[in-house]
């Protein structure tokens, strides 16, 4: 008789679906907020006539440009949909079983939550203080016999936290000693410049996860990669469909990587955006936290219902912000970084309804 997993049964998901057009900002997902430009629209459909959609895909160009991008041999990388692909792959590989365990940061990403009540797992989580500093320390005491995978991201969101390599290497040691798997989420890379890809090479329990979603701009592309030792990619690369993702997303790779300086053009102007914003709120005396390795930023009203009315009133003006966040991150929105033009345009309603 057929019947469903009941983990799934729990699980309550959504499409993506919302009409987000008639906002005329949309600062609420940390995607890249507007899209390449004519000049480089007809640069990129060079690279799309030339596809023949009607063959199966073939990635080795891809994985050959990435290889050389990120200076890992082929064998050492997967191609995954996204880093939400990359984590499945990674559960879709592990051995679970009733008591099985994974530790993540909370808040953090959406997708933790609601893997680990897919794949029926038992959570711990590290926190933030009052102070709103992540409790990374707090790992150490988590780990159990039942431990089997690590999660960590590099940045953190809402609040980018103060992981460091240091820390990460610390961990990375303590964990391989106990045969316990390390993954680390770096999809703001390279907003964040301090990646731990290279500490691949030095500790066979680490896995590095990233995205092309973020500074390079291709949120709709859903391409992303894992990076670690030979012999848990193949592991991994098993986990698959039938392809890694489509041709159409594979070739947005080839084209953001032979164009690379468009997206360091892109960081530069969210950084001058940030500077902008970071100034205005120091002189309203707002507190605010990241744009430092990422391309967002948390500003803290210290007060929830404050808070509410500046995402509701910006709404109003068709300028799309995050709220919602568990405590003690109700007290204030998030923001997706942007170039100064659009920063300039987002403070100019946010000071009229402050």
């Amino acid at each position: 008789m057929f019947k469903f997993k009941k983990s799934l049964e729990r699980v309550n998901r959504v499409s993506n679906d919302e009409d987000r057009s008639f906002f005329k900002l949309r600062l609420d997902r940390n995607e890249k907020i507007f899209s390449f430009n004519q000049k480089y629209k007809k640069k990129f459909s060079k690279y799309v006539e030339k596809l023949d959609l009607n063959l199966y895909p073939n990635f080795n160009k891809t994985y050959i440009k990435l290889s050389k991008y990120i200076k890992f041999d082929r064998k050492n990388i997967l191609i995954t949909e996204g880093v939400s692909g990359a984590i499945k792959s990674i559960l879709d590989s592990t051995l679970i079983e009733k008591k099985t365990e994974i530790i993540v940061p909370k808040p953090s990403f959406a997708l933790y939550n609601i893997y680990s009540k897919i794949y029926d797992l038992k959570v711990k989580s590290y926190n933030y203080d009052k102070n709103l500093n992540l409790k990374k320390n707090d790992i150490f005491k988590l780990v159990s016999k039942n431990t089997s995978i690590v999660f960590i991201t590099f940045p953190n969101i809402p609040v980018e936290g103060d992981i460091d390599l240091v820390f990460i290497k610390k961990l990375a040691k303590f964990l391989d000693k106990k045969k316990i798997l390390l993954v680390i989420d770096e999809v703001y890379f390279p907003f964040n410049p301090s990646s731990s890809i290279k500490l691949v090479k030095q500790f066979k329990n680490l896995v590095v996860m990233r995205s092309f979603s973020k500074a390079f701009g291709l949120a709709g592309a859903r391409i992303g990669f894992i990076v670690s030792e030979q012999s848990k990619i193949k592991v991994f690369s098993n986990t698959r469909g039938g392809y890694e993702t489509n041709m159409l997303s594979a070739t947005a790779i080839n084209f953001v990587l032979d164009n690379y300086s468009l997206t360091k053009k892109y960081m530069n102007e969210v950084k001058n955006g940030f500077k902008f914003l970071k100034k205005k709120l120091k002189e309203l005396k707002i507190d605010y936290y990241g744009g430092t390795n990422s391309n967002f930023i948390f500003i803290n009203f210290r007060d929830k219902f404050f808070a509410k009315k500046i995402f509701t009133k910006l709404k109003q003006n068709k300028i799309a912000v995050r709220y919602g966040y568990p405590k003690p991150f109700d007290k204030g929105i998030l923001l997706t970084g942007c170039p100064p033009k659009e920063m300039k345009i987002f403070f100019s309603v946010f000071i009229k309804i402050f």
